[in-house]
C-alpha cells in the first residue's frame, strides 16, 4: 500500500467517526430541547389554570360589585310605590 493511499483512508476513517460522534451528539441534544420544551409547555399550563381561577375570582366579585351597584341606583331612582310610614298620617296627629 502506498502511503498516500494509507492516509486517505485513515483521513476517511477519522471523518466518518467524526460524523457518527457529530450525529449522536445531536441526537441527545435534540432529545434534551425536546425534554426542556415539554417541561416549559407544562409549566405554562399550570400558570394558564391559575390565571383562569383568579379571572373565575374577579368574575365573581364583579358580578357582586355589579349587583350592589344596579340595587343601589335601583332603590334610589325608581324607589317603591308604598308608603314609608306604616300608620296613615292622621293615626298620629299629622296634618
Amino acid at each position: 500500500m502506498s502511503p498516500e493511499l494509507i492516509g486517505i483512508i485513515s483521513v476517511g476513517a477519522g471523518l466518518a467517526v467524526l460524523f457518527v460522534g457529530l450525529f449522536a451528539w445531536l441526537r441527545q441534544d435534540m432529545k434534551e430541547q425536546g425534554r426542556d420544551l415539554r417541561n416549559m409547555i407544562t409549566e405554562q399550563g399550570k400558570e394558564i389554570e391559575g390565571v383562569k381561577k383568579e379571572i373565575g375570582g374577579v368574575k365573581i366579585e364583579v358580578a357582586s360589585l355589579r349587583a350592589t351597584v344596579e340595587t343601589y341606583f335601583r332603590v334610589r331612582v325608581d324607589p317603591p310605590r308604598t308608603a314609608a310610614v306604616a300608620e296613615a298620617p292622621e293615626d298620629y296627629g299629622a296634618d
